[in-house]
């Protein structure tokens, strides 16, 4: 995550850096010189040192999270694993003289213990420490009892036959409360706490997961929840009230620089915008000054975090991969500050590296008196200014080097008016004609918000030259640009407007459109979610849970293989139907794979756009022209489409002549017809009255083409072949799922119900029609006679299959394609 400075933690027996009786030559003991673009120390640092929020509580909270939802799927199907009934045995018989200790620590975990430990932390005079604890523990109580009665697992007594109880307990299984307070408090106190400290309290969170089996209150399931919860607990409210650590210290940077021939004399932190490390100005005993950075464990989670969350959000984002380790991370940035300087940039000189006691590593670089363009009032950025600063980035560039964080903040103006370029810790070498426009747009739109777009484009234009500036223009957007870039654009909102016009002028050529950047919205992939939970949550309750619960339990797993068999076999079939549609020769296996990588698009995207989307661009890699590549999909739609109404009417004649079996109709009918209604209403609501431009034009155009191909035999077979294995591998699948759950409904009623069920989908305005097909099947096989249990857990199997499970590969296959410009 990309966020600014913070003030350091200062541990116990530390003095905060740039304080104590080595820190002087100023007055009250710190420097007044400026460096790297600051004035000074940050302001009011002793009051802000411990409030602080750590990247690593976020990937707490989320794997304590997953961890907790998962154990929460399993405990609640009532399933109990072999390995958790030979552990919990294992504990559960230990001799009484080694399991009575443990049923004494294990009271730590009780909820009495939360106010006692924090009056001891208040009684040390660490009110924030007991603050935490507070919070935490009591938090951590509470959450375990909701998420009890959400899961409903039983103790172990009334799940497994023989155990010795110890405790009196009458509550539920998952997860454990007693190690979730044990947890929360290990974890809040942490941060606080020396290394061995921490150690210890983990081993007491340990004796208490064994202290509950010991007494029989526990399943091994319900404590590792249980330990999950705490953690995840306690990390929120670090996230929430901040808290110390994961900075270095005063004597860890001075122990840290004397190996490599620095004596500091004070250590001072700075208030800069620091992205990636923790900065500081030493002065050293001799006189020289020096710049250094600080990379740690915190800077690293930071990087994974935010580089996650950029390959998650954007396409072809082009970052370097995350880095394992601090010293990794220093090296890197000392490496392309080296090639810059040999290049002839200005840039402060990399002088050394040296790790620190903390586990911090330190880049020492020479100091360079000045202010950053940031700082700089408007005026005092004149045109000779702008031309020096885009003639750095010349340099740069010309080494093939991308800064890719280049704004005003990383821009030095030393006392002689000089540009210097700061901050390689993003920075690339061997950069892509992408990466180098995107600095050249950052910096454009950085400059703009305060010099105005026209100087900045004359600027930029005659340092760069017309075309370099041109490439920039497809990123001038938001999305492409860093955060307090974007802030400086607030107040200006037809900035980049006038920036792409001003260049396309100059160029005497039209803007360029702006490049598709956005992966997907966070708002669709919340909906993406928060449906599938509800559908797969929902269903069992309106199918009768106990029923449906019952037919998991008694699953046979070779039916489900032959159905992931059938299921993997459709994009086969696709990739057939594909080849019958086109042309020009293709490679049946790479046409499967984009078949594979298309289902990945279409999690993301309504009534298969995405992966139609994808079908043309390969298309056009292909060789094919826009025009034809889009005739090419469309054809293979509408022959899908003419296959599917086919086969709903042969399937409806031979139902006419069928005897079906009848079934009681669920408890929640109602729910399933009105959940199927409005979904495939509100599609026709969205593709309405657009629809009969953006569909019905075009399936007229598309069946004309169709005709065309159907006059050529072998691609009709092709075509029609392919288009008809699609449609029955996935009714196979269907079938297949609900024999595995002990329902043998006639093969035609559930290719019947199938093709209905999709056909609903496919005017669901969700991905994949989520929640419109679960409905739609339930319904028709409930009406066709199957049980209501069998029915919707063979639904839930076939969407698992056939949604679900591709999404992986489909995301591999995507990647792998991209790699090696397939699509």
């Amino acid at each position: 995550m990309r966020t600014g400075p913070r003030p350091p933690s200062v541990g116990p027996g530390e003095e905060p850096a740039g304080t104590g009786p080595a820190a002087g030559d100023g007055p009250q003991g710190r420097s007044t010189g400026t460096e790297h673009g600051t004035a000074g120390p940050h302001p009011g640092w002793a009051r802000l040192r411990h409030v602080r929020r750590h990247p690593a509580d976020v990937l707490r909270v989320l794997a304590g999270g997953l961890v907790v939802a998962a154990g929460a799927m399993a405990a609640h199907h009532g399933h109990v694993f072999a390995f958790d009934v030979n552990l919990f045995r294992l504990v559960n018989q230990l001799p009484d003289a080694l399991g009575r200790p443990l049923l004494a620590v294990m009271q730590l975990g009780a909820l009495a213990a939360v106010p006692a430990v924090a009056a001891v932390a208040l009684a040390a005079r660490r009110p924030r420490l007991a603050r935490d604890l507070a919070l935490s523990g009591s938090l951590a109580w509470v959450l375990a009892k909701l998420v009890q009665d959400l899961v409903g697992r039983a103790r172990p007594v009334a799940l497994i036959d023989g155990l010795v109880g110890r405790a009196v307990d009458t509550g539920l299984g998952y997860p454990s409360g007693h190690v979730a307070v044990a947890a929360a408090l290990a974890t809040a106190a942490g941060p606080w706490l020396p290394r061995p400290a921490r150690r210890a309290a983990w081993g007491v969170v340990w004796l208490v997961e064994l202290g509950r089996m010991y007494a029989g209150a526990h399943l091994p399931l319900d404590v590792v929840g249980g330990a999950a919860l705490g953690w995840a607990v306690a990390a929120a409210t670090h996230l929430a009230v901040g808290a110390p650590g994961g900075r270095p210290t005063a004597s860890a940077i001075r122990e840290g620089l004397r190996p490599a021939g620095i004596d500091p004399a004070t250590v001072d932190p700075l208030g800069v915008d620091a992205r990636g490390s923790v900065p500081f100005v030493v002065r050293a005993r001799d006189g020289e000054r020096y710049f250094v950075k600080a990379v740690g464990r915190e800077q690293r989670d930071a990087d994974l975090l935010y580089k996650l969350w950029h390959w998650a959000a954007f396409r072809d984002v082009e970052d370097e991969t995350p880095f394992a380790t601090p010293k990794q991370a220093v090296e890197h940035e000392a490496y392309i500050g080296l090639l810059a300087a040999r290049a002839g940039v200005r840039t402060p000189p990399v002088l050394t590296a040296a790790p620190t006691g903390d586990g911090h590593v330190l880049l020492v670089q020479q100091h360079v008196a000045g202010e950053t363009l940031d700082r700089l009032h408007p005026a005092q950025v004149d045109d000779r200014l702008l031309a020096a600063v885009w003639a750095e980035v010349a340099r740069l560039h010309a080494a093939r080097i991308a800064h890719r964080d280049l704004r005003r903040a990383n821009v030095l103006v030393d006392l002689d008016r000089q540009p210097w370029l700061l901050d390689f810790g993003f920075a690339e070498a061997a950069a892509s004609p992408r990466q180098l426009a995107a600095d050249v747009a950052e910096l454009l739109a950085s400059l703009a918000s305060v010099v105005g777009a026209d100087r900045t484009v004359r600027s930029a234009t005659e340092a760069l030259g017309v075309d370099a500036v041109v490439q920039a223009l497809p990123l001038l957007q938001p999305a492409a640009l860093a955060a307090a870039t974007r802030a400086d654009l607030k107040a200006q909102p037809r900035l980049l407007d006038e920036l792409r016009e001003r260049t396309a002028a100059t160029a005497g050529t039209e803007p360029p459109p702006l490049e598709p950047l956005t992966r997907v919205r966070p708002r669709t992939l919340l909906l993406l979610v928060a449906a599938g939970f509800a559908v797969h949550l929902l269903l069992p309750q309106v199918g009768e849970l106990r029923q449906t619960l019952g037919a998991l339990q008694a699953a046979r797993w070779p039916w489900l293989a032959a159905g992931l068999v059938l299921s993997a076999a459709s994009y086969l079939a696709a990739a057939v139907a594909q080849l019958g549609a086109v042309d020009p020769p293709l490679a049946l296996g790479r046409t499967s794979l984009v078949q594979v990588a298309s289902s990945f698009a279409n999690r993301l995207t309504p009534a298969s756009l995405g992966g139609i989307g994808m079908n043309v661009r390969y298309l056009q890699r292909a060789g094919m022209d826009r025009p034809a590549a889009v005739a090419a999909v469309a054809v293979n739609t509408a022959a899908g489409a003419l296959v599917h109404v086919l086969g709903l009417l042969v399937a409806a004649v031979l139902i006419g002549r069928a005897r079906l079996g009848t079934s009681p109709i669920p408890k929640g009918w109602p729910v399933l017809v009105a959940l199927a209604a409005v979904l495939a209403g509100g599609g026709l609501v969205l593709w309405s009255p657009l629809g009969r431009r953006r569909l019905v034009v075009p399936a007229l155009r598309a069946g004309r083409e169709l005709t065309g191909v159907l006059r050529r035999p072998g691609k009709s077979a092709q075509l029609l072949g392919g288009s008809a294995g699609v449609t029955l591998s996935y009714a196979l699948t269907l079938a297949c799922c609900l024999a595995a759950f002990g329902a043998r409904p006639p093969l035609v009623g559930t290719v019947a119900v199938y093709l209905a069920g999709a056909a609903v989908a496919s005017v669901s305005p969700t991905p994949g029609g989520l929640g419109a097909m679960e409905a739609a099947l339930v319904a028709g096989l409930t009406a066709l006679g199957v049980p209501t249990g069998p029915a919707v857990a063979g639904v839930l199997a076939f969407r698992l299959l056939t949604f679900w499970l591709p999404i992986l590969p489909g995301w591999l296959a995507y990647r792998a394609l991209r790699v090696d410009g397939t699509i």
